[in-house]
């Protein structure tokens, strides 16, 4: 039986403010707890449907589960279509300090959707880019639709949120702006350092970021379609750069 005790964590960590007083979060589903599993994080209880249990997990040891009803998973998930399990997990401490400059690094400028914010996560993973460093604003990356996207990326991409004027004026590297107007990517070449910046889906990068712009890259379009979605020209972009 699944105590009230937990049932009051799940659904509290559904909330930010929340997630971030208790420096937990939540992960959903098979296949990003698989990932969780394997990685670095310390999980602090999962609750999962008896169905789940027996077709995953019957012959694994992991502590602090709580097996119930796939309606019970349901009522407690964030997501949609998630019956199969939900975990606590505890935050990892990242530190700016820590991020490689020496490789390509994402910048990410007032992103707001968490599936785009999840996608580029991703994208990040498949391309080999270890940080992410987001505005202040940019969506909450332990939101549980953010983790839900990433397929279990975030377990291998650094994401941090910080001042980015203050980084971006401080790093000794070269900042790549994407904008509808700049240079094709394709000419650029493949990067070997630098931050790539992306802006938000609506309004692009902000202004107070544009004077720390070294160079302007874009995805030169051949139909009529007014722009792109912000995770699918990082896709582009990490393609062509790295």
């Amino acid at each position: 039986m699944l105590p009230k005790s937990k049932i009051k964590i799940v659904k509290s960590l559904k909330h930010k403010k929340n997630r971030i007083n208790s420096n937990l979060f939540i992960v959903e589903g098979v296949k990003s707890f698989n990932e969780v599993i394997t990685s670095d994080y310390q999980i602090e209880f999962t609750v999962i449907s008896e169905e789940t249990f027996r077709s995953y997990y019957s012959d694994k040891k992991i502590n602090d589960l709580y097996v119930v009803s796939s309606d019970e998973v349901k009522k407690l998930s964030s997501l949609h279509n998630n019956n199969s399990l939900i975990s606590v997990v505890k935050k990892r401490k990242l530190e700016n300090k820590l991020i490689d400059y020496s490789n390509p690094v994402i910048a990410l400028d007032s992103i707001n959707d968490p599936g785009n914010l999840g996608t580029i996560i991703r994208t990040a993973d498949w391309f080999n880019i270890k940080s992410i460093i987001c505005s202040r604003n940019t969506v909450d990356v332990y939101n549980s639709k953010v983790i839900q996207a990433t397929m279990g990326s975030f377990t291998r991409v650094n994401v941090l949120y910080d001042d980015l004027e203050n980084i971006l004026e401080s790093k000794d590297v070269k900042v790549y702006g994407t904008s509808t107007d700049g240079e094709d990517v394709k000419g650029i070449g493949k990067l070997t350092s630098g931050i790539i910046l992306f802006g938000s889906e609506s309004d692009g990068i902000s202004d107070k970021l544009k004077r720390y712009v070294d160079r302007w890259i874009s995805i030169k379009k051949g139909g009529s379609a007014e722009s792109l979605n912000v995770s699918v020209s990082a896709g582009v972009i990490l393609h062509k750069l790295t």
